[in-house]
């Protein structure tokens, strides 16, 4: 034991000292995705409030005096004197916004009680511009509706049937738990895996390039506790990858404006002692996993280089299993318990919710010991390969 102690000490004081270590295991998961997710958001935010400030051109051709009097608006230029074809290619060209073309007779039929015709063309890809002239035209389609109801002395009750008083039972900590459980686990299991991925290649491929690997295996400890004690840094490693994650994401929600104080309030709530504990009891066994299966990988590559083309694609492999977790209607079940990945991402959710069953959880903290026990072994077998550790 004390050997294994020895080398973990030793593994995990050069990683502290190599950079793409730090960067992939500390830096990565504390600030690129607070600040993604900050930056995305800003953006977005930013790009919505200039979409809806700009002044729209619009082009009215036999538009009714009514609705043309709910367009004299600062943030919009009315276009005249325009050919039809000529405003549909400034439309394609982003030179108008949009065009209302009416129909000839359209107040005639409105003032019969039939259905005025229309064409509204724009370009799909700004849904604000499209937005904005449906704000107006619902302005005008209620007025109407209102004048009808008046001249025809009917209650406007007459068009809602039913009063349907909606009452959603899900609790804050849920809805929650839908919105943020599936972006949680999706974001710690990749970063743990890329914690564990760069230190695995340096500690043994690096090793066997620099051919220091033959030196270390003569040293009076067997093999399986050298193994063990790489294992064990690098499962640390991606589990401390994993934690500087969710810190950084939660610290994002902290941070954030706007995020209405009970929602503030069921976040701190769902941060318990109770979820980090669970939480942990699925990470490390998946560090170990990660650890065990990248080791077993990277030990049979003769170069750094060959490592980074052997682990780089796994990545795909483990990112697929939660983003199946997001998708609507996917749910933890009996079966879904024991697929590894898509299991921890579909309990988070979970737990984060506040729903998570006993037994369920129970089965899946089982599994992953299972798979990283697997993942240990398979390490293990390829570690005593001698073709394996000689270049």
């Amino acid at each position: 034991m004390n050997t294994i102690l020895t080398i973990i000490r030793k593994e995990l004081k050069d990683s502290l000292r190599d950079r793409k270590t730090l960067i992939s295991a500390v830096l990565m998961p504390a600030l690129a995705v607070p600040l993604l997710i900050l930056g995305i958001t800003k953006l977005q935010q930013r790009l919505n409030d200039k979409e809806r400030n700009k002044q729209l051109k619009v082009v009215l051709y036999n538009a009714p005096a009514a609705l043309q009097s709910l367009f004299t608006d600062p943030k919009i230029q009315l276009i005249n004197n325009i050919p039809l074809n000529q405003a549909k290619d400034s439309v394609s060209a982003e030179s108008y916004d949009a065009i209302l073309d009416f129909a000839p007779g359209f107040e005639k039929s409105i003032d019969s009680l039939q259905a005025g015709t229309l064409s509204f063309y724009f370009k799909s890809t700004n849904e604000i511009v499209e937005k904005r002239i449906n704000e107006k035209l619902e302005l005008y389609k209620s007025a109407i509706l209102s004048a009808r109801f008046s001249k025809l002395n009917l209650s406007q009750g007459m068009l809602k049937p039913l009063d349907v008083h909606t009452m959603d039972v899900a609790s804050t900590k849920e809805q929650i738990g839908v919105l943020l459980g599936g972006f949680i686990p999706y974001f710690f299991i990749l970063f743990c895996y890329l914690g564990c991925m760069y230190p695995a290649i340096d500690m043994l491929t690096g090793e066997k390039e620099k051919g220091t690997i033959e030196t270390l295996l003569t040293v009076p400890a067997s093999r399986f506790s050298i193994l063990m004690g790489k294992m064990i840094a690098i499962a640390i490693i991606g589990v401390c990858a994993a934690i500087m994650t969710m810190s950084g994401m939660f610290m994002v929600v902290r941070l954030s404006n706007g995020i209405p104080p009970e929602i503030l309030k069921a976040i701190s709530d769902i941060l318990s002692v109770k979820f980090i504990l669970m939480l942990f009891a699925m990470l490390i066994p998946l560090s170990i996993f990660f650890a065990g299966i990248l080791s077993a990988v990277a030990i049979r590559a003769s170069t750094f280089k060959e490592a980074q083309s052997y682990v780089t694609p796994m990545s795909f492999v483990v990112i697929i299993p939660a983003v199946i977790a997001l998708m609507p209607g996917m749910k933890l079940t009996w079966e879904t318990s024991w697929i590894p990945i898509l299991n921890i991402a579909l309990a988070t959710k979970e737990i984060v919710s506040g729903t998570i069953k006993n037994l369920q959880y129970l089965l899946i903290v089982f599994s992953l010991i299972a798979f990283a026990g697997i993942a240990v072994l398979l390490s293990i077998r390829q570690f005593s390969n001698e073709k394996n550790i000689l270049k």
